[in-house]
């Protein structure tokens, strides 16, 4: 029978443990309380000040108020920030582990209303989960609005961030 020493048992088991505790390539960690958070929106932070473009199938001349789909293709995501950075507007959890996206203001007492608006939000549970822009969704072919990234349950003191995004007719 062999005998192993201390130094090559380390040297040959440290490579086996670090393989068991390291995150599979490209997982998302899960969104938890009192985190600092970005919407992302067509992989663009939404800590930043010019509006993100949103392309919206909208066939012929655009009229005001006409209304068109998503394209497809188009993404939304949250993504922790640490340490919170001093520029833009950020998100916070508060006690919350759970971020809706809404596209316009978020329904009042959003928690109660969440079932609702289904058809107006996608819910992420992950940092940097890519979900698609439901096709579904009505939005303006030009112009200017808002996605809310949206702690939920609203409570103190989670903070929702604003981001601001521009609708581009798309033939």
């Amino acid at each position: 029978m062999t005998r192993v020493g201390p130094r090559l048992a380390l040297a040959l088991g440290l490579p086996a443990a670090l393989l068991v505790l390291a995150a599979p390539v490209g997982a998302a960690s899960r969104i938890g309380p009192q985190q600092y958070f970005t919407g992302v929106v067509n992989g663009t932070a939404g800590n930043t000040a010019s509006p993100i473009p949103i392309d919206v199938g909208c066939f012929g001349p655009v009229t005001p108020g006409e209304t068109g789909h998503p394209l497809a293709g188009q993404t939304l995501a949250v993504h922790q920030l640490f340490p919170p950075t001093a520029t833009g507007s950020l998100g916070r959890t508060g006690n919350d582990s759970v971020v809706d996206a809404f596209f316009g203001a978020p329904p009042p007492g959003v928690a109660g209303a969440r079932t609702a608006s289904r058809s107006r939000s996608l819910s992420f549970t992950r940092y940097d989960k890519v979900r698609g822009i439901p096709a579904s969704l009505t939005l303006p072919c030009s112009g200017t609005g808002t996605v809310w990234f949206v702690p939920v349950p609203v409570t103190p003191p989670s903070q929702a961030q604003a981001v601001p995004v521009r609708f581009e007719s798309q033939p």
